[in-house]
């Protein structure tokens, strides 16, 4: 018989030569894995370790090539932020220094676009200051001149409204003179001589008064006629003419009359709309006007229309994007913002990502090193961990080693019975022994069986119990653990929950009160929030309307009504300061 004892050759016999023992070739093509042979269990091919200690690496291992160590990227497409890394620490982000020093510009970053630098817009509420923006000091405020260079105005300021220009009223209180303004000099006061009119009348001058006369009195006490004297006449009787008075001031704006007691009357017409998308106000020239509102306002966040019963509406804008990677929010500036979600977690033991449709997900990380002699982990803090393996049977006749794809072998030191199912011990009194081999690896996570020929089997069970929402793992003191997925992504904006086919699903919690007159979030730590608007939120900085919010359509601005029944003032809304009643001649 040729066999020579040695897995690592072929035994045989020729007729000529004898017996042939050819070395056997352990090469598996696989260049992730080192090819040795032991003579007595034959090829063993361990797979390498490719690990360069360089964070900066992704280490795998290809069968064609071996070793393959991809540099990793580090670029989180991020503006803001100065990409690099290290190879102890791996991937390091480093924020962008936007500063401009420029104290006229409000320095910020966006993720997209990198540095903005956002002109300062200086403001007062005191009119009377002129603003201006110096880029050392920022914004700066000097003293707004209102000289018109008219002798005929006195000039001022309001810190309201800004330059007053009053005319100058030249009044010597003497009806005697004559009282004119000059822009250049001011105010003249000129004596005049009363003259008579006609032969009708005798002409005098009183300082309280003014000129007067002793005429024939004409006077018929209708206010509607002008009343004359002709000197031509036969006699005193004859001489009064009158005149029917011409009331109408070319104004369209106002109804002209006469009345015997009061003269002419001007009363306001009245120009009125059906519609509160329409002002109407009145034109001396042309009569009543009628104007569109103009709803538009600079808050992107809403769409406005106009409706002829109410007036200007505002409805919110839908920012959602359908992305469940992105917190979707509006800004009154720019309109939708959708900002990339962050879902990182703490524990090592997991890697997270994120699905349009799902939003973040984790999945385990894979710590199998395909290694039986090490005992494979996974620590939240640290990650994969490997223990080796305690191979050590405390029998002093056997000599123990571990093999990576068969585990524990142990090889008798002499005695042999070349039964792979016994073990040959050895006494100095009683020479070779034989007991059955114990193929127990105190592993259970192994299928522990033993063959005559080729020994103890201990092949590693299958844990996977087929349910996505259950972590499958074995552990060697306790066996197959199939623990239940944690789902909870600790935001109470989300309904969690796990299908047994897909894993952990998370849905968002759909925050609506169906009220317009509230602020409708979901915070991630508290869940719905609807928060009140306030007064503010519906205020069009109009003081010529009522502003509201109806919790079916939002903001309604209502038009004011200035009457005060009074037709001795004009009534008008101002923007600014409301209903203004201004006195007129009555």
């Amino acid at each position: 018989m040729c066999d020579d004892g040695d897995e690592c050759t072929t035994d045989e016999c020729e007729e000529d030569t004898g017996c042939i023992n050819k070395e056997i070739s352990c090469d598996d093509y696989d260049e992730c894995t080192d090819d040795t042979c032991d003579s007595l269990i034959g090829c063993i091919n361990t797979y390498k370790w490719c690990d360069d200690d360089d964070k900066c690496t992704e280490d795998s291992c290809d069968e064609d090539t071996g070793c393959v160590f991809t540099p990793v990227n580090c670029d989180d497409y991020n503006e803001c932020t100065e990409d690099s890394c290290d190879s102890d620490r791996g991937c390091i982000y480093e924020d962008v220094d936007c500063d401009d020093d420029d104290m006229c510009t409000t320095d910020s970053c966006h993720y997209a676009n990198g540095c903005e630098h956002e002109e300062v817009i200086c403001m007062s509420d005191n009119n009377c200051l002129v603003n201006s923006c110096d880029s050392d000091k920022g914004c700066t405020e000097s003293e707004l001149s209102c000289d018109d260079n008219d002798a005929c105005t006195i000039d001022g300021c309001d810190p309201d409204t800004g330059c007053t220009n009053i005319e100058r009223v030249c009044n010597d209180h003497n009806e005697c003179t004559v009282d004119e303004c000059f822009p250049d000099s001011g105010c003249h006061y000129t004596y005049f001589k009363c003259e008579p009119e006609n032969a009708c009348e005798y002409a005098h001058c009183n300082r309280e008064t003014g000129c007067y006369s002793d005429p024939v009195d004409c006077d018929d006490y209708d206010e509607c006629t002008i009343d004359t004297c002709n000197p031509d006449a036969s006699g005193p009787d004859e001489a009064c003419e009158y005149e029917t008075v011409d009331c109408d001031d070319d104004d369209e704006c106002t109804t002209d009359y006469c009345c015997p007691v009061l003269g002419c009357k001007h009363e306001d017409v009245e120009c009125e709309t059906t519609s509160a998308c329409q002002t109407a106000s009145c034109d001396p020239e042309s009569g009543c006007v009628y104007e569109d509102v103009d709803c538009e306002d600079d808050d992107k966040c809403y769409e406005y229309e106009c409706d002829d019963d109410i007036g200007c509406l505002s409805y919110l804008i839908d920012c959602d994007d359908g992305n469940e990677c992105t917190d979707d929010s509006c800004d009154p500036e720019v309109g939708c913002v959708n900002d990339e979600r962050d879902c990182t977690g703490s524990s090592k033991c997991f890697e997270y990502d994120c699905s349009p449709e799902h939003g973040c997900t984790k999945t385990d990380v894979h710590c199998d090193d395909y290694d039986v002699c090490t005992d494979d982990c996974c620590n939240h803090d640290t990650g994969c961990e490997y223990t080796d393996v305690d191979c050590d049977d405390y029998n002093e006749c056997t000599t123990e080693e571990c093999v990576s794809k068969a585990g524990c072998v142990y090889t008798q030191v002499i005695c042999n019975d070349n039964d792979a199912c016994t073990d040959d011990s050895c006494s100095p009194s009683e020479g070779c022994t034989t007991t059955p081999v114990d193929c127990d690896d105190d592993n259970k996570c192994t299928d522990d069986t033993c063959d005559s020929e080729y020994g103890c089997s201990n092949i590693f069970i299958d844990c996977n119990d087929y349910d996505y929402c259950t972590i499958d793992r074995c552990f060697p003191c306790s066996g197959c653990s199939n623990q239940p997925v944690d789902c909870n992504d600790y935001n109470e904006c989300t309904d969690d929950h796990c299908s047994r086919n897909e894993g952990c699903v998370y849905t968002n919690v759909v925050c609506d009160d169906y009220n317009m007159c509230t602020n409708d979030v979901c915070l991630s730590d508290s869940g719905c929030e609807y928060k009140d608007v306030g007064p503010c939120f519906c205020d069009d900085d109009n003081a010529c309307t009522e502003d509201t919010c109806d919790p079916t359509v939002g903001c309604v601005n209502i038009n004011k009504v200035c009457d005060d029944s009074d037709p001795c003032t004009e009534d008008y809304c101002d923007r600014r300061h409301g209903c203004i009643y201004e006195p007129t001649e009555c």
